[in-house]
């Protein structure tokens, strides 16, 4: 049974098939930036699994990573790495119904802002995990 998402407008939709590989909280800044947030929440999944329809525009940071967002309400929709090729990163802020799991990872917290209280999962990294 797929999975599904979509922008806040509603112009730009996916789904996936599987279930997540991993949940992960990002506090790096390019995350940070992207999103207008202390943190991006994303789930991993197989981007031969990954079904996009709709307009979408890209952003490439200079950390190799697309950020790819609806070019109408500008809603972040999901991201692919360079270093990590065929996954999809998806924001789950997108998504229909959210991850039935817990986060299993947190990386780059040495820049979460300080005023922000969480609960990280036990694999938390300063920077990105080796």
């Amino acid at each position: 049974m797929s999975k599904s998402g979509k922008c806040l407008c509603g112009d730009v939709n996916f789904t996936y098939e599987s279930d997540p590989g991993m949940f992960l909280l990002c506090h790096c800044t390019d995350c940070q930036r992207s999103t207008g947030s202390p943190l991006a929440s994303i789930i991993i999944v197989p981007e031969n699994e990954f079904t996009i329809n709709g307009s979408t525009g890209s952003y490439e940071c200079e950390a190799k990573v697309t950020r790819s967002f609806c070019k109408n309400c500008g809603s972040q929709i999901f991201s692919k790495i360079a270093r990590a090729p065929g996954i999809v990163a998806i924001k789950t802020g997108v998504l229909d119904q959210q991850p039935k799991i817990k986060p299993s990872l947190a990386c780059w917290t040495k820049s979460k802002p300080k005023w922000l209280e969480i609960k990280h999962p036990e694999n938390a990294f300063e920077e990105n995990p080796s």
